[in-house]
């Protein structure tokens, strides 16, 4: 055999090889393939999560020292519970743990009869109305006063109500609406403090009575009525003696015979300057809640 014919036969069995392998190698492909789609179609299993389903219990005990022991163990609504009975509020969620858990004064308390004002807690206010003194010594501390009137006001419950009254020489400036009781609500509050800032109405000037504007909130029969003043009986012409006022707020809120008790709560809060004759001491001891007194000095707020 030539030399030539032995080089094609070399090229045909390298070729014979090679498409060989290729086959082979195509098949198993294939194979593995099919193998790996027959697997696939098989149904997978399910697990269906039923932790919902089943109470949820919180089993806690503080360690026993000495002969004392405190059990703390909880029993915790299941999800559905919570939803066919909504909470309220936190406050609510807080009531419900008493008897199992000791709670502390300040969560048992009700939120939509709280209020506070330059620094006097009110814990029965469903409404309330604010007194404040307009006379010229509370041209520059107005400002500061109604940034805590606000801050008040922001503080109550939705359900509350609430009015304000400013007292200037001897006339009641009403926020509207005049002779009226408005929810707590936002907008409510934002129009009322905008009306104060911007109307004009409320500019301090001149001299005082607060009488007239004390009687303006009484008559609306609120719970709790806030007055703040530099100078509750004022000075030059429309000055007030002590005794009168105390006598006039006497005729205005008087006892009920029933209850013993006023009427209405008055809170005060005496501003800037102490008044020797303490007459607004002598309003809250008189007509005031508990605490129902206190000075503020200037540049300062009590807390």
């Amino acid at each position: 055999m030539s030399q030539q014919q032995q080089g094609d036969a070399s090229k045909a069995i390298a070729w014979v090889v090679s498409i060989g392998l290729h086959v082979g190698c195509g098949v198993v492909a294939f194979f593995v393939t099919w193998t790996i789609i027959r697997t696939s179609d098989d149904t997978p299993h399910r697990v269906t999560p039923t932790w919902h389903n089943e109470p949820v219990l919180l089993d806690a005990s503080i360690p026993t020292v000495g002969e004392a022991s405190i059990d703390l163990t909880l029993d915790v609504p299941t999800i559905s519970e919570v939803i066919q009975s909504p909470v309220k509020d936190g406050y609510q969620v807080l009531e419900s743990l008493q008897g199992k858990v000791e709670l502390p004064e300040f969560v048992k308390r009700t939120p939509e009869e709280e209020a506070k004002f330059m620094g006097l807690d009110a814990a029965s206010a469903k409404s309330l109305v604010y007194v404040v003194d307009a006379s010229g010594s509370m041209l520059l501390h107005l400002s500061e006063v109604l940034n805590e009137l606000e801050r008040s006001l922001q503080s109550l419950h939705p359900k509350q109500t609430f009015a304000i009254v400013f007292f200037q020489k001897d006339k009641a400036i009403h926020v509207p609406p005049k002779g009226k009781l408005q929810s707590a609500h936002g907008t409510q509050i934002q129009e009322a403090m905008d009306w104060i800032r911007s109307s004009g109405q409320v500019i301090p000037s001149g001299s005082s009575n607060p009488m007239a504007a004390i009687r303006s909130a009484v008559r609306l029969r609120p719970d709790v009525v806030y007055l703040l003043s530099e100078n509750i009986t004022g000075s030059g012409k429309y000055a007030i003696k002590s005794s009168e006022l105390l006598d006039a707020l006497d005729r205005l809120n008087p006892i009920d015979v029933k209850t013993g008790k006023r009427r209405v709560e008055i809170n005060c809060i005496e501003y800037l300057t102490h008044d020797p004759s303490g007459t607004m001491k002598q309003i809250a001891s008189i007509h005031g809640g508990e605490d129902g007194y206190t000075f503020v000095s200037r540049g300062t707020v009590n807390e």
